[in-house]
């Protein structure tokens, strides 16, 4: 274990998790205005290998604000408009009926965009499939909800039709590293992957989990990799106003959706432009003690990173275990609520 302050509580939750058997791992990050509070790492990333906080660790679909924050970038140099629709700027998105579909009915999981991509195909076949297939039967854009994964892949098509670059080298060259995100990738290159040897965790019950061709394939929709302090430091910078404008910030965090049932995750949510919000249901949420304000993304059932700007903090958990819904919501809530309270934040 390395980098804790006084989060006896925080700790004792991952401890305990560690003994029941929910993961064999576990990173955490968190900072308090430009103050680093912890960076701690317990267990192993894979049988033999201890967990780091330097270890590389897959973020699912906490990959989202980052994919959803290329496009912000464009957005904030003027280059499309939110109320858009997909086909003014990608042609041949329109067909099949999805004319009315616009970037925000994309960003808020509202578009009812439907998934032909099956199989591990390249980026340009992945989005031509998705250009050609149909919405959700009856699906009126803006009128219902539903998350929508699949929307990611448009929204990194247009970062590509826009930028003129491919989505990796976009998302590295203006997020990663003029953060200082060194070891983040989405689409990380094959020698890149070889280089990093037994730095890069492996999910245990999750076969593709570690595997070249997993980590190395750039999904704007989940394939981000890195350690979790450094997906925690996005959000610091979000925070800091160091990635995005101002304006930009709060209208992407701001509640376009407000208690909308989801119909995918048949529970309410509250959305921004690509971030979940705290007062969304718990298995959503940042525990009972995060501000209105809060806002980020968890990632399949084993990571969570947030920023709350009332407090200034910016938190990045990484659990080395699959679990289901309802024990990761129990293990996710207790942690960020003993974290609030470590803090003195409750």
């Amino acid at each position: 274990m390395s980098g804790s302050t006084n989060l006896s509580r925080t700790l004792s939750e991952l401890e305990r998790g560690f003994s029941l058997g929910w993961h064999t791992g576990a990173q955490l990050y968190v900072s308090l205005g430009s103050d680093t509070v912890a960076d701690v790492a317990i267990g192993k990333a894979c049988p033999g290998v201890a967990m780091t906080p330097g270890t590389l660790v897959e973020w699912g679909s906490a990959t989202k604000p980052v994919t959803c924050s290329a496009l912000a970038l464009l957005w904030q140099q003027g280059l499309l408009g939110l109320d858009d629709p997909v086909c003014r700027h990608i042609p041949e998105f329109a067909a099949s009926g999805k004319e009315a579909v616009t970037i925000r009915h994309l960003l808020t999981h509202t578009g009812g965009l439907t998934d032909p991509v099956q199989d591990v195909v390249p980026f340009d076949k992945a989005v031509a499939a998705i250009c050609r297939a149909p919405l959700i039967e009856g699906w009126v854009p803006g009128r219902r909800c539903a998350y929508n994964s699949v929307g990611m892949w448009i929204v990194a098509a247009l970062v590509v039709r826009l930028s003129g670059q491919p989505f990796d080298r976009f998302v590295r060259a203006r997020i990663f590293e003029p953060l200082g995100l060194l070891d983040s990738w989405i689409g990380m290159p094959r020698d890149v992957f070889r280089s990093y040897g037994d730095r890069i965790a492996v999910m245990p019950d999750f076969p593709p989990s570690g595997t070249e061709g997993w980590v190395t394939r750039g999904r704007p929709t989940g394939g981000g990799h890195g350690p979790i302090a450094e997906l925690a430091r996005f959000y610091q910078a979000l925070l800091e106003r160091r990635l995005l404008s101002e304006p930009v910030v709060e209208a992407m965090t701001a509640r376009h959706l407000c208690g909308a049932y989801d119909e995918r995750l048949h529970a309410t949510v509250d959305r921004g432009l690509g971030f979940t919000l705290s007062s969304s249901y718990p298995g959503h949420g940042y525990g009972p003690h995060a501000s209105r304000r809060a806002f980020g993304h968890g990632g399949r059932n084993w990571c969570v990173a947030f920023a709350d700007p009332e407090l200034g903090l910016a938190v990045g958990v990484y659990w080395n275990g699959q679990v289901d819904g309802d024990t990761h919501a129990v293990r996710q809530s207790a942690l960020l609520a003993a974290l609030y309270e470590d803090l003195g934040l409750a």
